[in-house]
């Protein structure tokens, strides 16, 4: 994708040299990767409203700059592609090294301070295509810290089948679901290895006991767990599990049966 520099740059000014060398160096961000709907969301907005931030400037705790503009927009051409089978392949990823990472050095800290970031305090990246670039991020940021919530691919499948999704609309089809959260996790998985640090989180295991997981993971990052935690633990029970089941109860209630009779029924 050819990228208009000279539009970008009047949105997101390089900022000034003497005032960047003046802040803390702290280059390396924290990534959290995870498959869509596999608990990226309540685990970045713990992170974020614990000392991590994250930019949140659109909803998920997401960074527009990156989420949108860098791997939506550039890397992937946008248009829903990263719902679509086969992923971008690793070779076709880290062939955007060279457009992309220079405009996220010169400008991920303007855009994170404008959002409210100090400056010193710990940085990360939360989004789903992370997966999928993780090769190019780790090649852009080698210190990085990668977090990588799994959850179980059936679950995912059945709860991505009814939501709708922008530049996608709702796919009522759990195979390719589930066959697309196999091949993010699977990218992930491959380059485990490859991380400078790496942290792998069971969005099952934390659903069920979130407070020993969340101060493993606040251990991995070196960030205290305060009271203010529990608290935004509390939204994490495990009720937020079983989604596969779920589906399959609901597609077996006998009340179901009915109403697709009466639909034929009415249609003639």
């Amino acid at each position: 994708m050819e990228i208009d520099n000279q539009e970008f740059d009047n949105d997101l000014p390089e900022i000034n040299t003497s005032f960047f060398h003046s802040l803390k160096e702290n280059q390396h961000p924290v990534l959290v990767a995870g498959m869509h709907n596999s608990g990226t969301s309540i685990l970045t907005e713990i992170l974020h409203k614990n000392g991590v931030f994250f930019g949140a400037n659109m909803q998920h705790f997401e960074s527009n700059f990156f989420s949108i503009f860098i791997n939506d927009r550039i890397i992937l051409g946008g248009k829903g592609n990263w719902a679509k089978l086969p992923i971008l392949s690793v070779d076709k990823v880290l062939s955007h090294e060279s457009s992309v990472a220079p405009i996220i050095k010169a400008h991920w800290l303007a855009d994170y301070l404008q959002w409210g970031y100090d400056g010193e305090s710990l940085w990360g990246i939360k989004d789903p295509r992370l997966c999928i670039l993780l090769p190019l991020y780790i090649k852009i940021f080698p210190e990085a810290k990668v977090i990588h919530i799994r959850r179980n691919p059936n679950d995912v499948a059945a709860s991505l089948t009814s939501k709708f999704k922008t530049d996608v609309g709702v796919l009522n089809d759990f195979n390719h679901w589930k066959t697309l959260t196999e091949a993010y996790t699977q990218r992930v998985l491959d380059y485990s290895d490859k991380c400078s640090a790496y942290f792998e989180l069971s969005y099952e295991d934390f659903c069920r006991d979130p407070e020993p997981h969340t101060r493993d993971l606040f251990q991995f990052l070196d960030i205290p767990f305060a009271d203010q935690t529990n608290l935004l633990l509390e939204k994490v029970t495990p009720s937020r599990i079983g989604s596969y089941q779920r589906m399959i109860e609901a597609q077996n209630h006998p009340l179901r049966s009915k109403i697709r009779s009466w639909l034929r029924e009415r249609s003639g």
